[in-house]
């Protein structure tokens, strides 16, 4: 099968400063079946050619310059020149009516990421309605997003297929990155005997970093030993202070060094950050579609302290690797959460064992197979229906 995907054209793939759009397309594609035949439409960028091959995967790359319907032109006159069985867009709905015009007759999937390129302030509603009766399919990373797309947006059910995303558990292995994470706790000043909770992520009010920052400010009374670290800037590769940041800052400024930001760094040396920490938070005030980060985390073993919000609840199972609260309730509940977990070690061992487990079962190979499958249900729909046949018959059998 020969594969098209579109990505949204503002980063490259593989990333260098990208989204996790870009992330996700690279980390799938890598471990798709060598038998198939993969082409990746990105930008140009003067860290790659302008086109290159790598195993079975093609990459074209156009200039993007913030002109993204010159972009999706240049796609599409490449595209004519190929013999793409699929197309997969990348978190884009503006670009399907482009696309279906030029191939009435090829299947093309939507795979969206969150809704935001969705809503009204990206695309109008009855636009994107347009675009729900003109796709063949559509992949969410949830099924909280999924749900979304239904009844937001009035996709036929059928169409819409949640596929979590995936991870490289093998990356956030303890014992090989022991020695870098000591490293980085030394350059922060940080001891053996500190307790650390650890952020990663953007420093955006959604993100909820300053209901962290006021909840640890009540974990740091009950914990002398508590230390906050915090990695990340304002977007993907930018650590500009911004008026959030300065209110994260001044927030900080009472705990001292109690409290040490990092700026942005690179999703490839992120796993030695993620074992630096003891329990990794993310406390997501919107309804985060899915939140790699907690996956991350428990891929290095970490519990989670995270929220109840959008698709988490389907990743972090509350109590066993990690906790789920309210952000309301943050302040007052996750300070005797850290207690307890501080007070009883078997507890931490075993969410620790839990999380790793979890984020095993969630693997980059599992996600590629699962888009495989939408892929070969819309190119070989005549096999995927004897296949569901000779399924049901060997049932009643």
């Amino acid at each position: 099968m020969n594969i098209a995907i579109v990505s949204p054209g503002p980063f490259s793939v593989p990333p260098v400063k990208g989204s996790s759009v870009e992330h996700d397309i690279d980390e799938i594609t890598r471990v798709i079946d060598p038998e198939h035949h993969v082409t990746i439409y990105t930008r140009t960028c003067p860290t790659y050619p302008a086109s290159s091959r790598e195993g079975n995967r093609t990459f074209v790359r156009f200039s993007y310059d913030r002109r993204p319907s010159l972009y999706l032109r240049k796609v599409i006159k490449d595209l004519r020149k190929r013999e793409a069985d699929v197309i997969l867009v990348e978190n884009r709905p503006g670009y399907v009516p482009a696309l279906r015009k030029a191939f009435p007759n090829k299947p093309i999937v939507l795979n969206m990421h969150s809704h935001v390129y969705a809503s009204k302030r990206m695309i109008d509603p009855v636009t994107m309605r347009r675009v729900g009766k003109m796709i063949d399919g559509m992949i969410t990373n949830s099924e909280y997003l999924r749900q979304h797309f239904i009844q937001e947006h009035q996709i036929t059910p059928e169409k819409v297929h949640a596929i979590h995303l995936g991870v490289d558990s093998e990356m956030y292995h303890t014992a090989k990155l022991e020695r870098k994470a000591k490293k980085l706790r030394k350059e922060l000043g940080l001891s053996p005997k500190h307790h650390v909770l650890l952020y990663a992520g953007r420093l955006m009010r959604e993100k909820g970093v300053h209901v962290l920052l006021r909840t640890f400010r009540e974990i740091s009374k009950v914990d002398p030993q508590a230390r906050l670290v915090i990695v990340g800037g304002t977007g993907y590769g930018s650590n500009r202070l911004n008026p959030y940041v300065k209110l994260l800052r001044k927030l900080a400024k009472p705990l001292g060094d109690k409290v040490k930001f990092v700026n942005f760094v690179p999703t490839k040396d992120m796993p030695a950050w993620y074992q630096l920490g003891d329990v990794v938070a993310t406390p997501s005030l919107w309804q985060e579609p899915f939140c790699r980060v907690n996956l991350e985390a428990m891929a290095a073993g970490k519990p989670v302290i995270s929220t109840v919000r959008g698709g988490i609840p389907e990743v972090v199972r509350n109590q066993d690797d990690g906790f789920l609260v309210p952000p309301k309730d943050w302040r007052m509940l996750v300070p005797r959460l850290w207690q307890f977990f501080w007070q009883t070690p078997a507890m931490q061992s075993e969410l620790s064992k839990n999380a790793r487990s979890r984020a095993q079962a969630l693997s980059w190979q599992a996600t590629a197979a699962a888009y495989l499958d939408v892929f070969e249900r819309l190119v070989h729909p005549e096999q995927h229906l004897l296949e569901k046949k000779t399924e049901r018959f060997r049932k009643i059998g």
